[in-house]
């Protein structure tokens, strides 16, 4: 019976992992198309802050945390949790993304869209883009390494 939960705990985990951040992989398209389409570039904008307010924070503040904490336990991670230094790294990594994205990035990107309605590029405007495009690939890198840690499981 173990068995099957941490097999069902595992696979949604995985699927939130998917579903949840496959998506992020797409802002770096999305945004600089955002740039090169003019006034029109606020569609992309208000895509981008969908997709993040409608997916992929759910996923992030509760599948992936909540079925992550379930497999420490289930998995008997938890015992010996900062043997598995991996998963510590990962964990941490994972921190880091989810504070850049949801306290950095989603509240530049809704700000740029209002600024976007307003009229055309101001100062503040560029500056946040500026910031969004250092950012974004931190994140992304983050997450990266997040699924490299947790498929490879390093010294383990």
């Amino acid at each position: 019976m173990d068995q099957l939960v941490f097999q069902t705990l595992l696979l949604i985990h995985v699927a939130g992992a998917i579903v949840g951040f496959g998506p992020v992989f797409t802002f770096s398209l999305l945004g600089p198309m955002a740039g090169r389409a003019g006034p029109n570039g606020v569609y992309f904008l208000e895509a981008i802050l969908a997709i993040e307010k409608r997916l992929v924070i759910p996923v992030a503040v509760v599948t992936q945390p909540l079925s992550g904490l379930a497999l420490i336990f289930v998995g008997g991670f938890a015992s010996d949790f900062f043997r598995h230094y991996w998963l510590v790294v990962g964990i941490t990594f994972y921190l880091v993304a989810f504070y850049l994205a949801i306290f950095q990035q989603a509240p530049a990107i809704e700000r740029m869209v209002h600024l976007a309605k307003s009229g055309p590029p101001t100062p503040e405007f560029m500056a946040l883009a500026k910031k969004t495009q250092r950012l974004g690939p931190i994140t992304t890198v983050l997450l990266v390494g997040v699924i490299f840690l947790m498929v490879v499981k390093p010294g383990s």
